[in-house]
């Protein structure tokens, strides 16, 4: 059995093919209360997360986060549009979130790993975390994982996702398709490692 932790995990799209598979083990955390119907989520702050061994009691193969995008878009009414539109004072985004996530990643210290944000991110990412490793329609990856391919004609549009009238809508347009999560977990199974022989 091999282990997962989705970060930050909203609606749980890049844990999707793994939970489904009998071969994972997924724990999902968020910290937002509508979200607790979410299969194998567990409610809390991610900074309250300790990545000691004995927290999970089995060592994490595949760590993913998606921190809060909501400080990075760039959409008219995004907290960084209004900001841009009010002040010459240079935009500041909470990167804490970020910090967080690397910081679980670094205590974990899993075999793959991938943190994912909107294209509005990457200026702020990049000192950090460096060049993206995968890009495609409304998401950007950075991590160490294998190379992947997507059919894109299966990702669908924030427009195509979104559910106007909903209370978690943000979760519902930032959710990474099932499509992304699917080649993820078959590139990292192929990958072989001396401990398969």
């Amino acid at each position: 059995m091999k282990h997962m932790l989705d970060l930050y995990a909203g609606l749980g799209g890049m844990s999707e093919s793994f939970i489904r598979s009998p071969n994972w083990s997924v724990l999902r955390i968020d910290n937002n209360p509508m979200l607790s119907g979410v299969e194998n989520m567990v409610l809390m702050d991610v900074e309250h997360v300790d990545p000691h061994p004995s927290w999970t009691g089995h060592r994490i193969e595949y760590i993913h986060a998606s921190p809060p995008c909501d400080e990075f878009s760039m959409a008219f009414n995004s907290i960084r549009s209004r900001h841009l539109r009010s002040t010459d004072e240079p935009y500041l985004p909470n990167m804490k979130p970020l910090f967080e996530a690397m910081r679980i990643i670094q205590q974990c210290n899993p075999r793959f790993w991938t943190i994912e944000n909107v294209a509005g991110s990457v200026k702020f990412y990049e000192p950090f975390l460096g060049k993206p490793t995968f890009r495609t329609s409304g998401h950007v990856f950075w991590g160490n994982h294998p190379s992947i391919t997507v059919d894109k004609t299966k990702i669908k549009s924030k427009e195509q996702k979104d559910k106007r009238h909903s209370l978690i809508r943000a979760n519902h347009r930032g959710k990474i398709d099932f499509e992304i999560s699917n080649q993820m977990k078959k590139a990292i199974e192929s990958q072989k490692s001396l401990f398969n022989y």
